[in-house]
């Protein structure tokens, strides 16, 4: 009888130090270790292709807009490749532009002057 008491309280006791745990996603306990969200996008995103004008640059967010050639608007977020080419682009300027598809963002793989 004191085997089967012994055995009742240590399974109850390894259940109570396990069962919090359950249900609960590990995650990062400072905010300073959230990571940012990727920049490149899936290998299986769909390219495309775009042709406008430049509306707006946002260097500090690494964000641009065009003006498609059928009065479309579109926001799009530099890749790592693009980042750099923000500084020479300007208001008014026609570029043809490559991007895909990213978490809900459009992410600009390629721009050359159109």
């Amino acid at each position: 009888m004191k085997a089967r008491t012994g055995f009742a309280i240590g399974a109850l006791a390894s259940f109570a130090l396990v069962s919090s745990t359950f249900g609960v996603e590990p995650g990062p306990t400072n905010p300073r270790e959230i990571s940012p969200s990727a920049n490149k996008p899936s290998a299986f995103a769909v390219p495309r292709h775009t042709t406008g004008d430049v509306v707006s640059v946002n260097k500090r967010a690494q964000l641009f807009t065009v003006r498609t050639t059928d009065g479309e608007t579109i926001l799009l977020r530099a890749g790592a490749d693009t980042a750099p080419q923000l500084s020479t682009l300007k208001k008014g300027e026609r570029v043809r532009v490559s991007y895909r598809n990213s978490q809900g963002e459009k992410v600009a793989t390629k721009i050359t002057p159109a």
